[in-house]
């Protein structure tokens, strides 16, 4: 099955130009053969993952394995640049969920669609402007949200800070005054209590 579908993209790849590029998401004609042939929208799948779909970007990623030569090329490019439409943090997630061997197979071939992609930010290191996605492809568990718990902590601290040094000195003056009272209260009547008994 997979060689007819190869021999139907190879008839394909020779001179075919690539789709105009909405949104950004660069499209090759070449890939659609492949497409047709497993019944997929690959238009329409490069269109809702860019809009963060990640079943779709996720349909993308598996359809690596199906293509060859200039049309993983071609598709690589598209995956590569889906990078940045679909968020880090969603790419991430859904190569997190690929199996071993196919975030293996993307870390191989996306250098190749950095050289051929005509947008400069997405040929620097991938772990510089999408370092969920490089984790994620070399194995590793992905976290994300990280700095919302670093900015909570030092608020309260301030304000925990503030109130004790207004309590501070408002505590002290009123304990010193009253510790003296109970004090002489307590030794005038006990003094008359002892005398009774040593005049009996």
């Amino acid at each position: 099955m997979r060689k007819t579908l190869f021999l139907l993209a190879a008839s394909f790849v020779a001179g075919s130009p690539a789709f105009a590029q909405k949104k950004g998401v660069y499209i090759s004609e070449s890939v659609l053969p492949v497409a047709q042939a497993v019944q997929m929208d690959y238009k329409g799948a490069v269109k809702k993952a860019s809009a963060k779909d990640a079943q779709a970007l996720r349909d993308l990623l598996e359809f690596s394995r199906l293509v060859d030569g200039a049309a993983l090329a071609d598709h690589m490019q598209t995956c590569l640049e889906l990078i940045p439409a679909a968020t880090d943090a969603v790419y991430a997630k859904t190569v997190e969920g690929c199996s071993p061997g196919l975030k293996t197979f993307l870390l191989k071939q996306l250098p190749t669609a950095q050289q051929r992609t005509q947008k400069e930010a997405l040929r620097k290191p991938i772990q510089e402007w999408a370092p969920y996605t490089w984790e994620a492809l070399n194995g590793r568990e992905v976290v994300i949200n990280q700095p919302s718990t670093t900015q909570k902590t030092p608020a309260p601290a301030h304000i925990d800070a503030a109130q004790l040094k207004k309590d501070g000195p408002s505590e002290q003056k009123p304990a010193g005054a009253l510790a003296p009272a109970p004090d002489a209260t307590q030794g005038n009547q006990l003094a008359p209590a002892g005398g009774r008994r040593g005049n009996e």
